[in-house]
C-alpha cells in the first residue's frame, strides 16, 4: 500500500477473504517521508498511520459511520476476513506533501497450509475522488476461493460511506471510479472526469525536493 497526502488527509484500504483459518498478521509501515515547508510555521500537522481491523476489532459508530476504537499492528486469531488501512495525512494544502507506504502480511498457521500463490477468485478496486477528479482515497477488496462473497454493491456502499464520514463533504459530491484485477495505478493519480481515465499525479521524487 501506498499514499501521498497533498491537501489533508488520504487513504488506501484493502479488504482480503479466505477460507476460515488460524491466521498471524502483520503491517507495518515501510516508508514515511515529508519536507517542512520553506516557511516554518512551528507547527506542522503531518502523520501517517498502519492498522489492521478484524471482526473481533472494538468499533464506535460516529455519525452513522463505524470507525476502529483500537489500531493493531499485530494480530492473532481464527478468522475469515481482515482489512489493511493506510491512512496519511499532510495537515492540509498549505503544507508540503506527506507520502507513506506501508507492507501487511497474513500467515495460514493451520498445519496443512499450502504455500502457493493462487489467484483471486473474486476482486473489486475503488477510487474515491471528487467533481474535479482528485482521488482521495483507495479502496481494494480480494476474495480467495473459500472465502467470503464479495458483495459488490455493499462495497461500494460502505466506501463511500467512508469517505464521507472522514471527509465531512456533502452526499452526492464524490464518485467513485472502478477498476479491474490489478489494473488500478500503484503511484498516485487523478481521474480525468470527461474521460474517466487515469492521469499520474507528478512524480514522488520532485514532490520532496526543494
Amino acid at each position: 500500500m501506498s499514499k501521498t497526502a497533498s491537501s489533508g488527509a488520504s487513504w488506501d484500504h484493502v479488504d482480503a477473504g479466505f477460507p476460515e483459518v488460524q491466521v498471524f498478521a502483520n503491517v507495518l509501515l515501510s516508508a514515511y517521508r515529508t519536507q517542512t515547508s520553506e516557511f516554518f510555521s512551528g507547527f506542522q500537522p503531518s502523520w501517517a498511520e498502519a492498522y489492521i481491523v478484524t471482526p473481533q476489532t472494538p468499533m464506535t459508530t460516529i455519525a452513522g459511520i463505524s470507525f476502529p476504537t483500537r489500531r493493531d499492528n499485530t494480530v492473532f486469531l481464527r478468522t475469515n476476513f481482515l482489512t489493511f488501512w493506510l491512512q496519511v495525512s499532510n495537515g492540509g494544502s498549505a503544507n508540503r506533501p506527506t507520502m507513506a507506504s506501508a507492507v501487511g502480511i497474513i500467515y495460514d498457521l493451520t498445519p496443512d497450509a499450502a504455500f502457493d500463490l493462487k489467484s483471486p477468485a473474486q476482486q473489486l478496486s475503488l477510487a474515491v475522488h471528487t467533481e474535479d477528479g482528485t482521488v482521495l482515497g483507495t479502496h481494494r477488496s480480494v476474495r480467495m476461493d473459500g472465502g467470503p462473497e464479495l458483495d459488490e454493491d455493499e462495497f461500494r456502499e460502505r466506501v463511500l460511506a467512508h469517505a464521507y464520514g472522514r471527509t465531512g463533504r456533502e452526499p452526492g459530491s464524490l464518485q467513485l471510479a472502478a477498476f479491474d484485477y490489478d489494473q488500478m495505478p500503484r503511484t498516485d493519480f487523478r481521474v480525468n472526469p470527461s474521460t474517466g481515465q487515469t492521469e499520474p499525479v507528478g512524480d514522488p521524487v520532485e514532490l520532496f525536493r526543494p
